[in-house]
């Protein structure tokens, strides 16, 4: 959503851009002064700078639905360029904090079982933004503090669980049972002139595409929830050295992460853990594969971003562990009769290269993303009989991911009268496949994500309702939600989630929803942001 903030009047440029980098080193949004004349120029530009496109340039960045606050769904060029205007001075040091305290439970609306067997989810999450510096040097930190109900009452259901045991990870991730600390983002900052340098844990927010990003490289995703986690906990921070250097009218980004870092899945004994029918045995997963610190394990990559006319494009490259990993059917364990098959999720070195690109066109802002893979392994597919020999082979192929979709600002004004709320609808179309025939499929794909949003009585009323729909193995999940933003801090939002799937008859026939068949939820959200 876009929302004016009048700072106040300056002498010049440089005085309006000063104001305008506290602003933005505060809030974490993209700043534009308007001149006298009508031009409006992004804070970091001088007068005599060549003027934007007002109007495009503030939709394009606007048009994030779900990713409020600096998320990393923002346009990562205009987020992160440092100001550098004629006259400035350098700011002491200064501390600045925010967050929020949340509270969300899920309750599973089938028939069996007691409200207390069905409450499947009580959590406090705590989550705060730190930074401390000046503005050319500074510390920033994002953390979330997780407790289930679990660590407060000993005696309540376990349906939840971070992790099997008490674990760091290399990420700084502190795990156990019933609690969980992360850092997703922590990092030291440097930026003078046209560059800055960070170093610590980050996330890259690399892409166009509001749900699934093909050129988001660099940060594993954390999928113990599957889609019901809040956007900003869905990509996991990485141990890493970036640079941004600006260079005219093109921002080139490079990163280097110099230790593998997992995707986080459900631990075994989960209610959210993941389940397959559809093979002859019964299935287990293994922990994912967390690759070694070898020099061949490094993982890096470069974007070269620009606008034109009101486009903006991205090229990008990337060399490294494949963030998505490949779930392969291993070995029997168990003694007859009690026997299952193993998985173990494989991480393997993939090279990627990739474009976006995004333009406002009226009330639409359009987007599309793509990335090629030369060497991208997968398993090869097998008959019914052949699939009870184990493990299964690996072999490697030609790839390509894609998203294309949009963005649409309804003028609801012209249709409520009096409405002063923001209404988005947002669509998008993913689709993955390997290009050499006699690989399996990748176990996302065909999925057509979409989102309504709007606000009533002041931006107080929230509502939403998204769907994704699972095209290829009809798996559908709608998920309206309402909520009241007192204004005050608080806000409260309660939601259904439905949830309609086939299990599938065949090894990968199943769609990546079925395990949560039966499973449609009541869900009940309150925070207080301070």
């Amino acid at each position: 959503m876009w929302h004016s903030v009048f700072l106040g009047v300056y002498k010049n440029s440089a005085e309006a851009g000063l104001a305008a980098r506290r602003y933005r080193e505060a809030e974490g949004k993209a700043v534009f002064i308007k001149t006298l004349d009508s031009r409006v120029i992004e804070a970091g530009e001088t007068e005599d700078s060549p003027s934007v496109e007002s109007a495009d340039y503030r939709q394009a960045e606007a048009a994030v639905p779900g990713k409020e606050d600096g998320t990393p769904g923002e346009s990562q060029t205009v987020r992160d360029e440092e100001l550098n205007m004629p006259g400035d001075e350098e700011l002491g040091p200064e501390f600045t904090y925010n967050g929020f305290i949340e509270f969300e439970s899920f309750v599973n609306t089938g028939r069996t079982g007691s409200f207390r067997e069905r409450n499947k989810k009580n959590e406090i999450r705590n989550r705060l933004q730190m930074k401390y510096g000046t503005e050319n040097l500074f510390l920033y930190s994002v953390s979330n503090m997780y407790l289930f109900q679990t660590y407060l009452n000993e005696r309540a259901p376990d349906h939840y669980r971070y992790a099997k045991d008490q674990q760091v990870s290399r990420n700084l991730r502190l795990s156990s049972r019933d609690a969980e600390l992360s850092f997703d983002e922590l990092y030291l900052n440097y930026g003078r002139g046209n560059f800055r340098l960070r170093a610590g844990n980050q996330i890259y927010g690399w892409g166009t595409a509001d749900a699934f990003n093909p050129t988001s490289y660099f940060n594993p995703s954390d999928i113990r929830e599957m889609l019901f986690r809040d956007d900003d906990e869905n990509k996991v921070g990485v141990p890493s050295l970036s640079g941004m250097f600006f260079l005219g009218d093109y921002t080139l980004e490079a990163v280097f992460v110099p230790v593998h870092i997992p995707t986080i899945m459900a631990s075994e004994g989960n209610f959210w853990e993941l389940s397959i029918n559809s093979f002859p045995l019964p299935i287990v997963f293994d922990e994912p594969e967390q690759l070694s610190g070898d020099i061949a394990n490094v993982g890096y990559g470069a974007r070269l971003s620009t606008s034109r006319g009101g486009v903006d494009m991205s090229f990008s490259a990337y060399r490294g562990p494949d963030k998505d990993q490949i779930f392969l059917p291993y070995e029997i364990v168990g003694v007859l009769p009690d026997v299952a098959v193993l998985v173990k999720p494989q991480a393997a070195v993939v090279t990627m290269f990739g474009f976006d690109v995004s333009a406002a066109l009226g009330d639409f802002v359009v987007q599309f993303e793509a990335a090629y893979s030369p060497d991208k392994a997968g398993i090869v597919e097998r008959g019914l009989i052949a699939s009870l020999i184990l493990p299964f082979e690996i072999d490697r192929s030609h790839f390509l991911s894609y998203a294309a979709g949009f963005n649409y600002f309804i003028p609801m004004d012209k249709l409520i009268e009096g409405h002063t709320g923001d209404a988005i609808f947002t669509f998008e179309w993913f689709k993955s496949q390997y290009l050499e025939n006699g690989l399996y499929a990748p176990p996302i794909t065909d999925i057509v994500s979409c989102k309504f949003q709007d606000s009533y009585s002041d931006g107080r009323v929230k509502t939403s309702v998204k769907g994704v729909f699972d095209m290829k193995h009809g798996g559908k999940i709608l998920w309206p939600k309402i909520g009241y933003d007192f204004q005050n801090g608080f806000l409260v939002e309660a939601g259904y989630v439905l949830i309609w799937t086939d299990k599938g008859s065949t090894w990968n026939g199943a769609s990546i929803f079925s395990y949560f068949e039966d499973n449609d939820m009541l869900t009940l959200t309150v925070r207080y942001e301070y």
